[in-house]
Order: structure tokens, then C-alpha cells, then sequence
């Protein structure tokens, strides 16, 4: 028999691999609201809905991410960052599940989810 403990398992990876993360989210937002505004003109209606809906993710998800970084100071802006992750996440998904299905993003523009 093997013997699995739990020193095995490094902590600090777990922590870079947050980190590497975050450093990825960081890089690639950006350039892919710049890829969805050059390719939006060209795109179908479909795909066109789906870039909008993500430029606004991106802008909406900034705003929100500079307003709980603010709070921060009173303690909420804890669990908006918290909030607003979860939403970007939710809408990030939310776009992918619909291009899955061949579905166009009703109301792009909407600031919920």
C-alpha cells in the first residue's frame, strides 16, 4: 500500500497557480475586448451580439472591480469584489452557453446577468 499524506501536496503551488491566474485574467480581458471591437463590424448578427454582450462585460466588470476597490477601505468592497467576480463569471458563461446553442444574447446591453 501506498502512503498518501498530506505534506505531499505543496501549499504554495496552490498559490502561485492563484496567481498565474490572475495574471492571465489581466492580460487576456484586454485583448479580447480589443479582438471583439475590430472583428464586430465583420461578424454575424449572432456573434456581433455575443461580442457587444462581452464588451460591455469587460467595461461594466472594470467599473465594478474599481468600485470594491474603494469600499475595500469600509470592508464591503470584500464582498462586492466577491459579487462582482462571480457576475463576470456568470456572464462570461453565460455568453459561451448561448454560442454553444446558436442563440443570440437578447439585450446586450443589460447591466444584470
Amino acid at each position: 500500500m501506498t502512503d498518501i499524506s498530506s505534506s505531499a501536496v505543496n501549499p504554495t503551488d496552490n498559490k502561485t497557480l492563484g496567481y498565474i491566474a490572475g495574471i492571465l485574467m489581466i492580460l487576456c480581458a484586454p485583448a479580447g475586448v480589443i479582438i471583439s471591437y475590430i472583428d464586430r463590424g465583420k461578424a454575424t448578427p449572432l456573434v456581433a451580439s455575443h461580442y457587444n454582450y462581452l464588451i460591455g462585460t469587460f467595461w461594466k466588470g472594470l467599473l465594478f472591480m474599481m468600485i470594491s476597490a474603494v469600499l475595500t477601505f469600509l470592508v464591503i468592497g470584500i464582498f462586492a469584489y466577491f459579487a462582482t467576480s462571480l457576475w463576470y463569471l456568470f456572464r462570461c458563461i453565460k455568453s459561451l452557453v448561448y454560442l454553444h446553442r446558436g442563440e443570440p444574447i437578447a439585450i446586450p446591453s443589460t447591466w444584470l446577468a
